[in-house]
């Protein structure tokens, strides 16, 4: 019912990068991804940070990670990673950077 996919970057892999995170529309709404991800980050050995992108009117990606933050009592910063205009030809949103660390040890 759902599925998270993402890969530790190969020259930094203190850093997992989320590439998607992704729940079934009948089970949505009950905190599976926010659980999935959790378990996910607790399983990794030395982690430092957590990273992904979001658009930015893509409201529960944005829930999501500020949650994740707040739960891991982490900062979060953004920036724009990807630019419509750039590096879309003004057919998609901005892709926004989202940076999740450092963990606590």
């Amino acid at each position: 019912v759902g599925f998270i996919s993402g890969y530790r970057l190969p020259d930094s892999p203190e850093v997992l990068f989320v590439w998607q995170v992704v729940v079934d529309a009948n089970c949505r709404g009950q905190g599976l991804a926010g659980r999935m991800l959790s378990q996910l980050v607790t399983q990794q050995s030395s982690l430092r940070f957590i990273e992904t992108t979001i658009t930015p009117g893509n409201q529960p990606s944005w829930r999501l990670f500020e949650a994740l933050a707040a739960d891991l009592d982490a900062p979060l910063e953004t920036r724009t990673l990807f630019e419509r205009n750039r590096h879309f030809g003004g057919e998609h949103a901005d892709e926004i950077l989202v940076r999740i660390g450092p963990l606590a040890s």
